[in-house]
């Protein structure tokens, strides 16, 4: 990203005075076009970063009218008009977001020529003294020590990846390298003090961080739901806890009021998508969803889940138009007596997760679907039931439940996968993901296409050669390094058995077996000594060997 763009993102974020959390209302005033505009697609990058546009190159999407900034005249107009405090601005909807008492004035800008109307999305009396609670629910506290979780490197998150075989992608060495995920949500809290989370400071892949609810660049100390939400993706413990993408880069947006619902967190994470798309990001997760409100009178109902009437679900839309593949929690309501999912999970375009167990059982609190106009809703499922998480601060893991869960392992997995298959457009994904999922010629409204698994996804798409070496018949080792377990892929022109074994760098050999395969693909397991020492050791099957490294 040009760091000039960085640097006129952030003027145009931070050129008004910050605000605490307050009762003044809110109001979204919408435009007839752009106006007399001084941007023009000829000149992109005075709007887009380089990686935005390269985005649209790639996926072969063409630059549009919702491209272009909005008329700086017409915002300059507004605020000229009365008493307003600009709080934010929409080029995909055109308009602004103003914070005002001033009723007088805005009952003058409605008639004004280029304003389509205006709508109050807050009012005075919609302020809480307590935060709401968002869409998962924390269990105990527990932390298993690292001799207890054999799965090397994932530890206590090996089931939760390998539903999806998940891990076999991660051993192959894709984890979301190269991939620029946003993370959408209420807070922050302590990500800059969770060792699991350390990395991302260290190799720089915390790109921005911003907070659209109080206008700031400080997300540290807010809610902790984005954290928790952060940390099943990026988390990096190896040998305790790894995330599905942990070695993505990310942007860190605040969208969500914990303090009230009302209409206007829904135009906030138009805004932040919007920031996330112009910064040119990959992925947009989406933990959040929106059906009743502190103002009754605003309330959403089931026949707006239709994926295109919210505003939440319009962005998603289009979002996804401009090569963004948008990850959503289906929700938390399954068992409530709404049941269905909230938007923006609804949007024609965004892939939308619900949550199962590690075992593969639906969670009872898992929104249903479809979408009101019949679409398959969930898209697929992942675990959010009983799922590992790093807290805000904590060296230990925690379990927890909720689609808010779900949808960071899915978005993680996406990132590997696009880093496995760049050439891959958003939507092409999104397909490859529904078919590979367990229940595909058989959906439903409580699991949608089911569950995907990625590792199968990938052998049979990819088109990058290194991934199954063609000429050997030692397709893949994994882990490598090891400690005490090894899968080993290794292909059969026949029925046949073959001998294995591994020895030293000094040929001393350790442990051999036999295995009976078949002809075809075969998977070996081997459950090996935890006293051999570090180092370099060679594993044997008939002719072939390969280098491995024991970790320390």
């Amino acid at each position: 990203m040009k760091r000039a763009f960085l640097v006129a993102c952030f003027l145009i974020l931070n050129s008004f005075t910050f605000f605490t959390q307050d009762s003044i209302p809110r109001y979204w005033i919408e435009f007839t076009d752009k106006g007399n505009s001084s941007f023009t697609f000829d000149n992109p990058q005075m709007f887009l970063s380089d990686r935005a546009i390269q985005r649209r190159i790639n996926q072969s999407i063409e630059l549009d009218s919702l491209d272009l900034p909005i008329s700086h005249n017409y915002i300059q107009s507004i605020l000229n008009s009365g008493n307003f405090t600009y709080w934010g601005s929409s080029k995909w909807m055109n308009g602004i977001i103003v914070k005002t008492q001033d009723t007088l004035a805005l009952d003058s800008i409605a008639n004004y020529p280029f304003v389509v109307g205006l709508n109050q999305l807050k009012s005075t009396n919609q302020a809480k003294n307590k935060t709401k609670e968002l869409d998962f629910n924390s269990l105990s506290q527990r932390k298993l020590a690292v001799v207890n979780t054999p799965y090397y490197p994932f530890g206590l998150a090996y089931n939760q990846h390998h539903l999806h075989k998940a891990d076999l992608v991660q051993q192959m060495g894709f984890t979301g390298a190269g991939i620029h995920i946003a993370v959408l949500d209420a807070g922050f809290k302590n990500v800059d003090q969770t060792p699991a989370l350390a990395h991302l400071f260290s190799e720089d892949r915390i790109l921005s961080t911003y907070d659209f609810v109080r206008r700031e660049t400080s997300v540290y100390e807010d809610h902790y739901h984005g954290e928790a939400v952060l940390s099943i993706i990026a988390g990096y413990d190896p040998g305790y806890y790894v995330g599905s993408a942990s070695k993505a880069s990310f942007h860190l947006l605040i969208s969500e009021d914990v303090f009230s619902e009302t209409l206007v967190e829904e135009y906030y994470w138009v805004v932040a998508a919007e920031y996330a798309d112009s910064a040119g990001v990959d992925v947009i997760n989406t933990s959040l969803g929106y059906t009743v409100f502190d103002d009754s009178t605003t309330n959403h109902t089931y026949s707006e889940m239709d994926g295109n009437t919210t505003i939440a679900a319009r962005g998603v839309n289009i979002a996804s138009a401009k090569g963004i593949l948008c990850v959503t929690s289906a929700g938390n309501s399954g068992s409530s007596s709404w049941k269905y999912i909230s938007t923006p999970a609804d949007a024609d375009f965004g892939l939308t997760v619900g949550a199962v167990d590690s075992n593969g059982l639906r969670a009872f609190f898992s929104s249903q679907g479809p979408s009101f106009d019949g679409d398959v809703k969930p898209n697929v499922m992942s675990v959010g039931w009983n799922t590992y998480y790093i807290p805000p601060g904590s060296e230990y893991a925690d379990q927890g439940n909720g689609t808010s869960f779900s949808a960071p392992m899915v978005t993680g997995m996406v990132a590997a996968l696009w880093e496995a298959m760049p050439y891959l457009s958003n939507m092409e994904l999104i397909h490859l993901l529904e078919l590979n999922s367990h229940s595909y010629n058989n959906p439903d409204s409580l699991m949608g296409y089911g569950i995907p698994n990625i590792y199968q996804l990938l052998l049979d798409n990819s088109t990058n050669d290194n991934l199954i070496d063609s000429t050997k018949r030692i397709k893949n080792v994994f882990p490598n390094p090891f400690m005490n377990q090894l899968t080993i892929f290794y292909e059969c022109e026949l029925n046949k058995e073959v001998d294995l074994a591994l020895f030293t760098i000094t040929a001393k050999q350790l442990h051999s077996e036999r295995f009976l395969l078949q002809k075809g693909l075969n998977k070996m397991s081997l459950e090996l000594n935890d006293n051999y020492p570090p180092g370099v050791y060679f594993l044997k099957i008939d002719n072939e060997v390969v280098k491995l490294i024991k970790a320390g």
